[in-house]
């Protein structure tokens, strides 16, 4: 794997480490009923950013594959 694209892999994956973290914390403070209306909104960009990250971190996995796929089959 090229090194520009371990640093994104992994910046993704920790980005959305991160996140989950936040996105946990504040499910947990939501369903106490002591959440506001910015942790709610909080809440939805952090959960955005979760899918957003988790998605550029397994696009990369993917196409990794199929090009190690390819290079095995060619």
């Amino acid at each position: 794997m090229p090194a520009r694209l371990q640093v994104i892999f992994w910046s993704a994956t920790s980005a959305s480490v991160l996140l989950l973290g936040v996105v946990w914390t504040l499910t947990h403070q939501a369903g106490a009923g002591g959440a506001s209306v910015e942790d709610r909104v909080l809440l939805v960009v952090a959960g955005a950013g979760l899918a957003a990250t988790s998605l550029v971190a397994a696009r990369i996995v993917f196409v990794l594959g199929r090009l190690k796929r390819h290079r095995r089959a060619g």
